[in-house]
């Protein structure tokens, strides 16, 4: 048997597998909460590791600290205080 044609293809299935890897990693990093939550539903169908069903399953809002009180919809509005520099 062709040992090249054995590399192009193992070749080409890594590539694939790290491309495909960083594109779901940045979806759910850069998405939308909503669309960062239905994409964790869909991943959570197929049949993944332990370790990525349990990071998929964690809840973070966008500042890291895993409240989701940005996602939530808060009743009632922040108020937000720009001071100017100090010179």
């Amino acid at each position: 048997m062709n040992t090249h044609f054995l590399y192009e293809v193992f070749q080409l299935l890594t590539v694939s597998a790290l491309v495909a890897g960083c594109a779901v990693y940045c979806l759910l990093t850069l998405a939308p909460q909503k669309l960062q939550q239905a994409l964790k539903q869909v991943l959570l169908r197929f049949p993944v590791p332990a370790f990525v069903a349990t990071k998929l399953r964690q809840t973070a809002s966008a500042c890291g600290s895993h409240c989701s009180g940005c996602s939530s919809g808060a009743a009632t509005p922040q108020t937000v205080k720009w001071h100017p520099r100090k010179r």
